[in-house]
């Protein structure tokens, strides 16, 4: 079986696919950068967190590969191997680092998700789908398992979409069905719900996704830790997200199938 091969520059690995998906991981690195000292505060009116989300870039890599071997095609994958501590690739440029030499992992990253991205709708009509891996420790007052943002109510990632479904995250064979079909808990409790605010979609979903004319169809993912941390449970996940992936782009993102029907329909997704 071909083996997905990652090959970084300025510590961001990526993998140029096939399959008009895009897969992304800003924090899962565990890398130092050289010239970027510590300790990092963050700059004033910047959110800043130094902890890593562990593990999602082994999600993020095995959901790739997987893709892989369940249906023949790879997708794209690019994943941040320095650790946030330093950089924080899910953030504006203003606020993901503080000093210069920071900057070309910064740009190596975001570079490589647009060129990404723009091959993707080139290739593909306007239409493909990016997957943002975060992880979470939760919240107590949802007990959700993993959360789902589009950052609906401000730079919808997914307004081609749910312009052209409004029940995109409902139906059964949604991302957010096939979750709950190997019995995840999902939030928001309802699927066209408000979605928790503190994972309502990060920058990287604000800035590639469909709400504007040269973007993907993107939605953030949060995991919360046992299912990055547990190896069995993290297999598991790894497992359900490929399907589902791989899935939804015969039903979203492929001109030959479902999204023939609401082209015509609706009228061009931003080409």
């Amino acid at each position: 079986m071909w083996q997905i091969d990652f090959n970084a520059t300025n510590l961001v690995a990526r993998h140029r696919g096939t399959l008009p998906v895009l897969i992304t991981c800003p924090h899962g690195g565990v890398a130092d950068v050289p010239g970027v000292p510590l300790p990092r505060s963050g700059r004033e009116g910047c959110l800043f967190e130094p902890s890593r989300d562990v593990d999602t870039n082994l999600i993020a890599a095995g959901a790739a590969q997987r893709v892989l071997e369940i249906f023949g095609e790879a997708p794209y994958a690019v994943i941040a191997e320095f650790h946030r501590k330093f950089i924080d690739a899910n953030r504006s440029r203003e606020c993901g680092f503080e000093v210069d030499a920071a900057a070309p992992f910064y740009d190596e990253y975001h570079d490589t998700v647009r060129a990404f991205v723009d091959e993707i709708r080139a290739d593909n009509g306007g239409l493909g789908l990016l997957f943002d891996i975060h992880g979470t420790g939760g919240i107590p007052s949802d007990p959700a398992q993993i959360f789902l943002g589009t950052a609906r109510d401000e730079e919808d990632g997914i307004a081609r979409l749910r312009a052209a479904d409004p029940q995109v995250l409902a139906r059964r064979r949604s991302l957010r069905g096939f979750l709950e079909g190997a019995g995840y808990r999902v939030s928001p409790p309802d699927p066209n719900g408000t979605e928790v605010p503190q994972f309502n979609g990060g920058f990287t979903i604000r800035t590639y996704g469909s709400s504007h004319p040269d973007g993907l169809d993107a939605m953030q993912l949060e995991i919360t830790r046992p299912l990055r941390t547990d190896p069995l449970e993290r297999g598991r996940l790894i497992e359900v997200l490929a399907f589902a992936f791989g899935n939804l782009v015969s039903r979203y993102a492929d001109s030959h199938t479902l999204s023939t029907a609401l082209l015509s329909r609706f009228g061009a997704f931003g080409s």
